[in-house]
């Protein structure tokens, strides 16, 4: 009988994720979490809410760790307008001004949705068309990287749940 030795394959990740550019680390990071249950409040590969699953996949992409909302990622974060495939994006769902959700893009079409129900990758052109119905906007955002860098520098974020300390090491 055959088994999967989980060490030797997740050394194998470590060592393909090292190689990857930040927006690849993004993509790879929002689908570390598919499957994951919806946690609002929480941002780690067990669950996570729509803003704590982008926050999770920007630090590890990144490196720079912020946790705020979805609304505080649109108006200060992801403020590039039309991104180019190749870099960080998030899609938006505004409602009266207000982002109300977050998904990160994993491509042109598709999203990593944290919601009720779990993460799952879903056609962004159905989640759009769903918002829509319910009296949202929605906008790609493309990140800016220096934005981030001075929210991360400011302080400005919520306390990270619980269990983010059991995969991440904050110290300096």
């Amino acid at each position: 009988m055959m088994v999967i030795k989980w060490d030797a394959i997740f050394k194998n990740e470590q060592r393909q994720f090292e190689k990857m550019s930040e927006d690849e680390k993004f993509i790879y990071a929002l689908l570390l979490q598919y499957g994951s249950p919806y946690e609002w409040g929480q941002e780690n590969p067990e669950g996570s809410d729509c803003s704590g699953s982008v926050c999770l996949a920007l630090f590890m992409a990144t490196g720079l760790l912020v946790r705020t909302t979805a609304d505080d990622l649109f108006k200060r974060v992801f403020t590039i307008q039309s991104p180019k495939p190749g870099t960080i994006r998030a899609a938006f769902f505004i409602k009266n001004g207000v982002a109300t959700h977050v998904a990160g893009l994993v491509d042109n079409e598709t999203v990593l949705n944290a919601q009720e129900g779990g993460a799952k990758v879903r056609n962004l052109d159905r989640i759009c068309s769903w918002f829509w119905n319910q009296g949202h906007s929605s906008a790609v955002r493309g990140l800016d990287r220096g934005a981030l860098e001075k929210l991360c520098r400011d302080g400005a974020r919520y306390g990270l749940d619980g269990n983010f300390g059991k995969y991440f090491e904050t110290g300096a």
